[in-house]
């Protein structure tokens, strides 16, 4: 994406024209440059502020009376867009990298150049350099299953927050949707992990090993059939001893609803099972009937989960 693509996204973005997966673009890279605490303006000097306002103003005198507040919202939202991001939009966008985006209730698959080849679930990006045959370094937020292709001359980095994960050539799942809750999972090959202050503890992983973070405690290391972990990618949830929080966040990406807990305290409640392909009414009228929950809709995308009334006084 180049800098007037990037106008051209923030212009539907502010006309509330953009689609899931361009309004999730445009958050993903409005998260990236709150982390990193950029200024609007620390990246350019007066002059170029002054240029860029001047055209802005120009634009805006361009067009007639009834045109006019029309641009400058959508002008205004893009020399924002445009300088938030700043020095971090250089680096991500301009300098070649690639960022791929699987919006909610979506999931992609992704060949990159190099052979290897990921799998996006929904709610997720990733960002990679074009000349990734050289440069195998990839940012993961959300989930993703990875297919490396072997190259022993050029590991596979994948970054997801504060956690590196280095390849040569496997196959694994990350689950990084919530930072500092993160879950690798090894399905074949060797996997190092590096984490904690200054990337100072490495672990090793093998086939159907798991490592889970849990915020500030030490992570933990637990070997099961992974096949579990990557389940999503044939379209089958797998639930086990699941909270009803993190199944919520589950159904929300799947299937691209706002789901809300009348009561915050059944987002304790686990459930396991596991559903394939199953529509999403089928999947909460199981929820509801396991749990003796009801399920109630605002809309067609706003879901309430609450106790269910008692039958009998």
């Amino acid at each position: 994406m180049n800098k007037h693509e990037l106008i051209y996204l923030a212009e539907k973005y502010a006309a509330k024209k953009a689609n899931s997966q361009e309004r999730l673009a445009v958050d993903i890279f409005l998260r990236k440059v709150q982390e990193q605490g950029t200024h609007p303006f620390v990246n350019l000097d007066e002059e170029k502020r002054n240029k860029l306002f001047s055209k802005i103003e120009d634009k805006i005198q361009s067009n007639n009376n009834e045109e006019k507040n029309y641009w400058k919202r959508i002008i205004a939202s893009a020399a924002v867009l445009f300088l938030l991001l700043g020095t971090v939009l250089l680096s991500l966008i301009i300098e070649n990298d690639i960022t791929q985006v699987a919006a909610k209730g979506e999931k992609r698959e992704i060949e990159l150049n190099d052979g290897s080849k990921i799998f996006l679930n929904s709610g997720s990006t990733i960002t990679y350099p074009e000349n990734f045959k050289e440069d195998r370094r990839i940012t993961l937020e959300g989930e993703a299953f990875f297919k490396v292709a072997p190259n022993p001359e050029k590991p596979f980095r994948i970054k997801s927050g504060t956690i590196e994960t280095k390849v040569l050539g496997t196959s694994f799942n990350i689950n990084a949707y919530a930072k500092g809750r993160e879950k690798i999972s090894v399905n074949s090959g060797i996997v190092q992990v590096t984490y904690g202050n200054n990337s100072s503890q490495k672990v090793t992983l093998t086939k159907n090993m798991q490592l889970s973070f849990f915020e500030d405690n030490l992570p933990a290391i637990t070997e099961m059939n992974s096949d579990n972990y990557n389940a999503w990618t044939n379209n089958i949830i797998v639930l086990d001893k699941t909270s009803l929080g993190e199944t919520a966040k589950i159904l929300e990406n799947w299937y691209d609803v706002d789901i809300e807990f009348a009561d915050p305290s059944l987002k304790e409640l686990t459930i396991s099972g596991k559903f394939k392909e199953e529509k999403l009414e089928t999947v909460l009228k199981s929820i509801a009937l396991i749990k003796d929950l009801e399920v109630d809709h605002n809309n067609p995308k706003s879901i309430i989960i609450r106790e269910q009334k008692e039958k009998f006084n």
